[in-house]
């Protein structure tokens, strides 16, 4: 439980920041009248509750097995991470699209510019500290592998969503500064209902970002292919079994893999010996790979075709 405890410090971060900004943002935009501006402070409540429904995921994650849930509840994790996009998309994006349009056919001045100014820097301060300890998180756990190769394969669902949200609510703010800087020196009133309309559309495409992902993980995603070339060889080390005739794996959750073996044993063994041989391999792969918490090994007779 140590890998997700560790995520849970990147939620909290993330979730302290997106609560102080958008508190501040409603303010502002209460005062200032900027259509970005109160888009922006829609974006940040709704992150802010997708934080709490990370919390949530991975709270119910940690329930243990029961009757009717054999395997667990691991999958809550991704469940969970999957509504925070539905939220981000219909929430966020919709709203502040709808608000940007509305602007743009009734434009109307930003009051209190200077103000709307000052937290949208002291905004980006923020979301950037909590950028930042997500992706330092990320950083340990990709090691080698490029940060989108990780976006795409790692099973932690709660780290894409933080990670995919910080990076957007940046960019967001970005695009509310430079709109709201235009309309300062050039007195335009179209920059403000124009930067609403695409912090939506950014809020959209990052919003299927996060669903393809969490869908591919609640459809069922196998282990790492490299994990299972390991485990294939310690299977072969073993002088009883014949053949592994095939692995097959699939992450029940981040830690909580679901591992399939079909293997071809020495016929002069007996049942009871290759009973004992099955309960020592699984033992030896629960003491290396203590993510992989369920283990059925089957034995069969290899035929060809």
């Amino acid at each position: 439980m140590k890998k997700v405890k560790s995520s849970k410090s990147v939620i909290l971060a993330a979730f302290i920041a997106n609560l102080f900004i958008a508190l501040v943002k409603y303010v502002v935009a209460f005062f200032s009248a900027s259509s970005a501006m109160l888009a922006e402070a829609i974006h940040s409540s709704a992150d802010t509750l997708n934080q709490v429904l990370l919390f949530v995921g991975i709270k119910k994650a940690a329930k243990k097995a029961d009757e009717l849930h054999p395997f667990g509840f691991s999958g809550e994790a991704y469940f969970w991470s999957f509504i925070v996009a539905i939220i981000l998309f219909t929430t966020g994006a919709i709203f502040s699209i709808y608000e940007g349009v509305h602007k743009l056919r009734h434009p109307a001045p930003v009051e209190h510019l200077p103000v709307a100014l000052l937290v949208l820097v002291v905004a980006i301060i923020a979301e950037a500290v909590s950028l930042r300890v997500a992706f330092k998180k990320i950083n340990v756990e990709r090691g080698r592998t490029g940060l989108v190769d990780y976006l795409h394969q790692t099973k932690k669902a709660e780290l894409v969503v933080v990670f995919l949200e910080d990076s957007a609510a940046l960019i967001g703010l970005g695009i509310a500064l430079t709109a709201l800087l235009i309309e300062y020196f050039t007195g335009i009133l179209f920059f403000d209902g124009l930067a609403s309309v695409l912090i939506g559309v950014l809020l959209a495409v990052t919003a299927l970002l996060m669903g393809y992902e969490t869908k591919s993980l609640i459809i069922g995603e196998g282990a790492d292919p490299e994990l299972l070339r390991r485990i294939r060889l310690l299977l072969l080390k073993e002088e009883s079994i014949r053949r592994v005739i095939h692995i097959r794996s699939l992450h029940l959750g981040a830690d909580d893999i679901l591992l399939a073996v079909k293997a071809e044993f020495d016929p002069q063994l007996s049942t009871r010996q290759v009973c004992s041989l099955i309960n020592g391999i699984e033992a030896d792969l629960r003491g290396l790979y203590p993510q992989v918490t369920k283990i059925f090994i089957e034995p069969d007779m290899y035929r060809k075709g």
